[in-house]
């Protein structure tokens, strides 16, 4: 028999996502970096789809997880806030997947970022979508998510270090 989990009220639900995953397939051989921009600029619907499954089966148990942990009530926070934390190194952006393996070096003192936080936002939407897919919230329009999209950088040291931190709060 199943044990109930007494549902609580909460101020904050943070889900974290440790050492999260660059790159989805394509195909069978083929790979390619998660960024929202490159998924939405000329890409076939086709690939566009089985990115999006992937990245929804990818976020699922990590939510799913949370919100059993906690025993959560997520309606208690409603409307809600979701911001993302993304935790990376600098050079994220120099990323790369090579014959099966991430590769990631060391950047130099003086590295300056050239990649754009802002097109991180595929991991949202992804997001509040298996929030509203796996029945944590009724659906994710304005009604119920007030706030979403905003993505804040924080640096890391190493490649290892880097997370997702999604937080959900009640939007004022």
């Amino acid at each position: 028999m199943e044990k109930k989990v007494k549902k609580r009220a909460v101020k904050e639900i943070r889900v974290e996502i440790p050492q999260f995953i660059t790159h989805v397939p394509t195909s069978k051989t083929k790979f390619m970096k998660i960024n929202g921009q490159r998924l939405y600029s000329g890409l076939n619907p086709h690939i566009r789809a089985k990115i999006v499954t992937e990245l929804h089966n990818y976020v699922r148990p990590f939510i799913n997880a949370e919100m059993k942990k906690k025993g959560s009530d997520i309606t208690s926070l409603s409307p809600l806030h979701i911001r993302l934390e993304f935790h990376a190194p600098i050079n994220y952006g120099d990323v790369r997947r090579i014959k099966g393996t991430i590769r990631w070096k060391e950047p130099a003192d003086d590295y300056v970022a050239s990649w754009d936080v802002d097109n991180m936002w595929i991991w949202g939407k992804t997001f509040n979508d298996t929030l509203t897919e796996e029945g944590h919230i009724k659906d994710d329009s304005a009604s119920f998510v007030r706030a979403s999209g905003e993505v804040k950088w924080v640096p890391v040291d190493t490649f290892d270090e880097r997370k997702l931190v999604f937080i959900i709060t009640k939007c004022v």
